[in-house]
């Protein structure tokens, strides 16, 4: 019996421990980074719906007039943060005729910056309602930022064939600075009560039948991220064929000094690679630990566990065949990511 029950705690214990680890986000450079999710029959339950929830977590560094958080084209909806006396955000219903802009009351400077924040949209047609919800709070408001109670709003019935779902961009000079995590639509009026609207570091999400999309960003590696929903990938991108592609950080409450412990830098040489070895070193003399490479679709096909102290190494290219890879490396200052090239 004690066997069992060890073995049974042991389990607990060790799930536990790998939840908390593969608790990832996404990091947005508000200028190009963006994940793009292609239109396809799940995600084309939204249109004409007249009951639906979207929420995310996001973690703004910098505002703007018109970051978006999130965008479905064409003519459906986005959630857009908005800067003037204060940090506000909005929903927008766009639709063949125009678009209904839902702001925030003004009174709220709602929007927390350099901290997690919980955004929910709730449109319940059965009490003909649309809420925004910050926080946990009822900040709804009309155009002229008075607390109201807003209408529902259908949402646009033939978006077109290209209605794709982005994270973080809406658009040349509309992309989210900052970090997302736990993006969820569905087409029911769930209850605020029933959301998390307090933890980022909640377990991750769970899919259901009234799911459309649900992306919990926990791969922590790689050119992709799954729709749960679906079970297909979205894939991250840098609009306009640039290199910036949103990057991946390890959740925590408070993110303060995230880019100095995560974001640390280091040199591939030569990067392309056409030759039988390739060059890892750090700066300021920082001390590698581990090493993994990983292809887009982020899996690991090379990893190397130091226990020598070094600032660089060297890896051969025989095993590696052409292609676009990732190069991760873990040092005593934290951890850095750098895209290799392998011709």
């Amino acid at each position: 019996m004690k066997t069992k029950l060890f073995l049974l705690m042991l389990l607990v214990l060790t799930s536990f421990g790998i939840s908390a680890q593969s608790d990832y986000c996404l990091k947005y450079d508000g200028i190009n980074s963006r994940v793009k999710y292609n239109t396809d029959a799940t995600l084309d339950n939204l249109n004409g719906a007249t009951d639906y929830t979207i929420e995310a977590w996001f973690y703004p560094t910098d505002t703007d007039i018109h970051n978006r958080v999130i965008l479905k084209r064409w003519y459906q909806f986005a959630i857009t943060l908005y800067q003037n006396d204060n940090h506000r955000i909005y929903f927008t219903r766009y639709t063949n005729n125009g678009q209904d802009r839902i702001f925030v009351n003004s009174l709220y400077n709602v929007i927390n910056l350099n901290a997690w924040n919980h955004v929910a949209v709730i449109n319940n047609s059965t009490d003909n309602t649309l809420k925004i919800y910050v926080n946990g709070v009822d900040v709804t408001a009309d155009t002229s930022g008075n607390a109201t109670t807003q209408t529902a709003l259908t949402l646009e019935a033939n978006p077109g064939n290209q209605a794709n779902f982005y994270v973080a961009y809406g658009g040349v000079g509309t992309v989210f600075n900052g970090f997302v995590d736990k993006v969820r639509i569905k087409t029911t009026a769930e209850n605020i009560s029933n959301l998390n609207t307090t933890d980022p570091l909640a377990m991750p999400y769970a899919t259901d039948a009234d799911t459309v999309l649900l992306m919990n960003f926990n791969e922590g590696s790689g050119m992709t991220t799954v729709n749960d929903a679906t079970g297909v990938d979205a894939e991250l991108q840098c609009r306009g064929g640039c290199n910036e592609i949103p990057e991946w950080y390890p959740v925590q409450t408070n993110m303060v000094g995230i880019d100095a412990m995560y974001q640390i830098s280091f040199s591939v040489y030569p990067n392309p690679v056409d030759t039988a070895y390739f060059l890892i070193k750090t700066s300021d003399n920082q001390i590698i630990q581990q090493v993994e490479i990983m292809d887009i679709s982020g899996r690991v096909i090379y990893t190397q566990n130091l226990t020598i102290q070094k600032n660089s190494l060297k890896i051969s290219t025989d095993n590696i065949i052409s292609g676009n890879y990732l190069v991760k490396i873990k040092t005593n200052k934290g951890i850095g990511i750098q895209k290799l090239l392998v011709k």
